[in-house]
């Protein structure tokens, strides 16, 4: 469940909000001022006038670790607790932090003479022009942001019911530098977009680009949330799936950015799959020679793999993605809300990634997959968010090694190399990309187990653990000689030689391998006989 913490500066309101939400939500109400004076047995102006603002700080720390060590609540914490790095983090760990902000002619009204407030010895109007700027600039990171002005505490903890998740989100940290963002990771996140946009300076025209399918049907209630923020959206409607990645609808999406006039200030919003997302990413990545864009999937693959590593392409008919650029979102939001409606042939394609995710480089999901395979396949509460978040921040973590795939980063190639050739020679769109994947996987770990790298029960184990998961089912159609011609031109190929990962142990591979031509040979006759 997490806390919803509210924060904010002084005379916001946040303590009687809270005590509204905290009823409304049946939730206990924690307000950490209290807290603290409690403790201390003395009132915040006398513990400044002793310690000064040092050592309030410092019982405020203390005080919010222990507070926060609690779950389920509604914390109420003071206008300065969120300035340190420190607390920050620890209020953003799981918890929706909502701050509930005002112009400087309500605060003035509510703050009066400022008796009884040590951070307002100076003055009201002092506190107005230096403190309230200063910290205006964190209250804006908060998950959700509410103008208090001309509205009632109820109708303010109201709106905060309506747009807060029930649980904490996931929130994972990609360190890359000069393009550090991050995933967060949850429930009912619609309200989450815009403050990502806002940390990344947006405040010009937004375009929410989407497509004909699911990510339609999600558009208005996200655009809803964007207006609420103060945005006025557009909407962009792509063609469904792969027709999407190729230049005539990309060339459309340019002439519709620049009817809409958006500039460098502006920003595009990716709500789809990963077909959007590649194509929304890279027209972000070349319009204006980069604007910022924020990645929303909304299918489990697109969660998992597309919308994180900032890996933007369209295709053309040499091959998959030949034509991209790598440009990092702003953030991605990853609403697991938009997973209830989402067909059995695309959760399947996301579970190929996770189980990928698993045998490159996490031995113990990989046995976790396969123990709790029927939770996972119910989408249990507790253990599936879990364990999408893992994959995410298993990617996130290599891609803040190798941002530009110069190393490392392959190994999130593995099963792609003959899965992309697969999806080039059968047409796009006409084998789901998950499929596909998961017998790239089947033919590398044979190549691997030919070349005396693995052993047959190793390669056992993942073939079952694909099967269980729906997929391995009946093997694609393709012709050998577009196959073939689609592995020399994969990115990764040197001199029209494929460069393949190859399977060691599960949680282990390599990458870069050359494999001579009459292994591939020998490997898709048996696997793929067509």
């Amino acid at each position: 469940m997490n806390n919803v913490v509210l924060i904010g500066f002084m005379g916001t309101g946040k303590t009687t909000v809270g005590r509204i939400l905290a009823e409304k939500l049946g939730r206990p109400f924690v307000d950490l001022d209290e807290v603290i004076v409690r403790q201390a047995g003395r009132s915040v102006p006398e513990i400044f006038a002793a310690d000064g603002e040092r050592g309030f700080r410092a019982r405020e720390r203390d005080a919010l670790k222990r507070a926060l060590a609690a779950d389920g609540q509604v914390l109420a914490v003071g206008g300065g607790a969120p300035m340190a790095a420190d607390n920050w983090r620890l209020l953003r760990d799981r918890n929706s932090v909502v701050a509930l902000v005002a112009s400087p002619g309500t605060l003035r009204q509510r703050l009066r003479d400022g008796a009884g407030r040590p951070m307002l010895e100076d003055g009201v109007e002092a506190a107005l022009a230096t403190l309230l700027p200063l910290r205006m600039v964190r209250y804006e990171q908060a998950d959700l942001v509410v103008p208090i002005d001309a509205m009632a505490p109820a109708s303010v903890a109201m709106r905060i019911k309506d747009a807060a998740p029930d649980d904490g989100p996931h929130r994972i940290s990609i360190a890359i530098p000069n393009a550090e963002h991050e995933i967060t990771l949850g429930y009912r996140l619609a309200h989450y977009v815009a403050p990502s946009l806002r940390r990344a300076g947006v405040r010009g025209a937004v375009v929410v680009v989407t497509d004909e399918g699911a990510g339609l049907n999600h558009a208005p209630v996200l655009e809803a949330a964007l207006v609420q923020a103060g945005f006025k959206p557009r909407r962009y409607v792509l063609p469904r799936g792969e027709q999407a990645k190729s230049v005539e609808p990309l060339t459309r999406l340019y002439e519709f950015l620049a009817a809409e006039g958006v500039d460098r200030q502006g920003a595009l919003v990716a709500l789809g799959g990963g077909a959007v997302g590649d194509v929304a990413g890279f027209a972000a990545a070349t319009w204006l020679r980069g604007v910022p864009y924020v990645q929303v999937p909304t299918t489990l693959l697109a969660m998992v793999d597309s919308s994180i590593g900032g890996k933007t392409a369209i295709n053309v008919a040499a091959g998959k993605n030949l034509v991209g650029a790598v440009h990092q979102p702003a953030a991605v939001i990853t609403d697991l809300t938009y997973l209830e409606t989402l067909p059995a042939g695309e959760f399947r394609s996301g579970w190929a990634e996770i189980i990928k995710t698993a045998i490159v480089g996490d031995a113990p999901l990989f046995d976790l997959l396969r123990a709790e395979r029927a939770a996972l396949m119910a989408r249990d509460a507790q253990l599936f968010p879990d364990v999408v978040a893992r994959t995410c921040a298993f990617k996130a973590q290599v891609v803040a090694q190798d941002p530009r795939e110069a190393g490392r980063r392959a190994i999130l190639n593995y099963g792609h190399t003959a899965g992309h050739a697969l999806e080039a020679a059968a047409g796009y769109g006409r084998i789901m990309h998950g499929d596909a994947v998961a017998w790239g996987m089947t033919v590398a770990a044979r190549l691997s187990l030919r070349l005396g790298l693995t052993n047959a029960r190793t390669v056992a184990a993942q073939d079952q653990l694909l099967a269980d998961y729906g997929l391995l089912g009946s093997a694609p159609e393709v012709s050998r000689a577009r196959l073939l011609a689609a592995l020399r031109h994969d990115k990764k190929a040197k001199a029209g030689e494929p460069r393949w990962v190859l399977l060691r142990e599960l949680g282990r591979v390599e990458y870069g391998c050359q494999v001579p031509a009459a292994d591939v040979d020998a490997v898709l006759d048996e696997v793929l006989p067509g």
